[in-house]
C-alpha cells in the first residue's frame, strides 16, 4: 500500500510511524488510566514501559532470527553476508518474541528498582492488544505479514511494497488481526476493574488472542514464519498461550473457592 511516507523531505517507513503512534497511545493508557487502579507512581509505570519496549524489540527480533536461522546459516556458508545483513535488517519482528520480551523488560525494571512486578504486569497486559492493533495497521501499509491469495470480498492488492506479492489479490490478514486486537482490548478495558488484582485479565487475553492468532495463521501467505509438523511457530506458541490462559482461569477460580 504505502510502505513509505515523506515528511519534511525525509522518507520514513509507515510501519515505524504506526509503531510510534501505538507506543504513544499505549503509554498514555498505561500511565494515566490503568495505573490509577493500583498504588504505584506514574513515573515508574512510564519508565517500566520504556524497559518493556526495549525488551519487546529485542525479543521480536531474536525470535525472527531463531525462526530464520537455517536461512541465515546458508547465507553465511555461501559467503552471502550482504544477503544475510539485508535479511536481518529488512526482516520482520515476530510478535510472540516481542510479547515475551515485553514481560522480561518489565521484570528487569521491577527487580532493578524493587517494584512489584505483578503490579506492572497487571497494568501492561490490557495495553498489549491496543499496541498490537495499531501496529498491525503499519504492517498493512508496509505490506508485510500479508495473507494468502484470495479473490473474495475484502481482498487487497499491493503495488508498492518490498514484502508482499505484487498485483495479486491477497487476504487482508493485517487488518483483520488489527480489528480482532482492538476488540480484545475493548473487552479487557470493560472488564479491567472487575478483574483488578487477579490474573483473569491476563487469562482472558491469552485465550482470546491465541485463538485469533492460531486461526489467522492459516490465512497468512508470508513464508518466513517457521513451520513445525504442519503448524507455524506462532501456532505452536498460540497453543501454549491458550493452555496458560486456561490454567490461570482454573487457578483464580480455585483461589476464590478456597476463600
Amino acid at each position: 500500500m504505502h510502505p513509505y511516507v515523506t515528511i519534511f523531505g525525509h522518507i520514513i517507513g509507515s510501519y515505524a510511524i504506526m509503531s510510534f503512534i501505538a507506543i504513544v497511545i499505549s503509554a498514555l493508557m498505561a500511565v494515566f488510566f490503568f495505573s490509577k487502579f493500583y498504588n504505584i507512581n506514574k513515573e515508574d509505570v512510564f519508565y517500566a514501559f520504556l524497559f518493556a519496549l526495549i525488551g519487546c524489540f529485542l525479543g521480536a527480533k531474536l525470535l525472527y532470527i531463531f525462526i530464520n536461522l537455517p536461512i541465515l546459516i546458508q547465507y553465511i556458508l555461501a559467503g552471502k553476508f550482504n544477503d544475510m545483513y539485508l535479511s536481518l535488517i529488512r526482516g520482520g519482528l515476530v510478535f510472540y518474541g516481542g510479547l515475551f520480551g515485553t514481560i522480561f523488560g518489565l521484570w528487569i525494571y521491577a527487580k532493578t528498582f524493587n517494584i512489584s512486578f505483578k503490579t506492572l504486569f497487571f497494568i501492561a497486559v490490557p495495553v498489549i492488544p491496543l499496541f498490537h492493533s495499531i501496529a498491525r495497521i503499519g504492517c498493512f501499509l508496509a505490506g508485510c505479514c500479508y495473507g494468502i491469495e484470495y479473490h473474495g470480498f475484502g481482498s487487497v492488492i499491493f503495488q508498492k511494497t518490498p514484502y508482499a506479492r505484487i498485483g495479486i489479490p491477497l487476504f487482508p490478514t493485517q487488518l483483520i488481526e488489527s480489528a480482532c486486537n482492538m476488540i480484545i482490548f475493548l473487552i479487557l478495558f470493560i472488564t479491567y476493574k472487575k478483574f483488578k488484582g487477579t490474573f483473569k485479565t491476563c487469562a482472558l487475553y491469552c485465550i482470546l488472542y491465541s485463538i485469533t492468532r492460531f486461526t489467522l495463521e492459516f490465512f497468512r501467505g508470508d513464508v518466513e514464519r517457521g513451520i513445525i509438523i504442519g503448524l507455524s511457530t506462532s501456532q505452536w506458541i498460540s497453543i501454549i498461550l491458550f493452555i496458560i490462559g486456561i490454567i490461570l482461569i482454573i487457578k483464580e477460580n480455585k483461589t476464590v473457592t478456597d476463600k
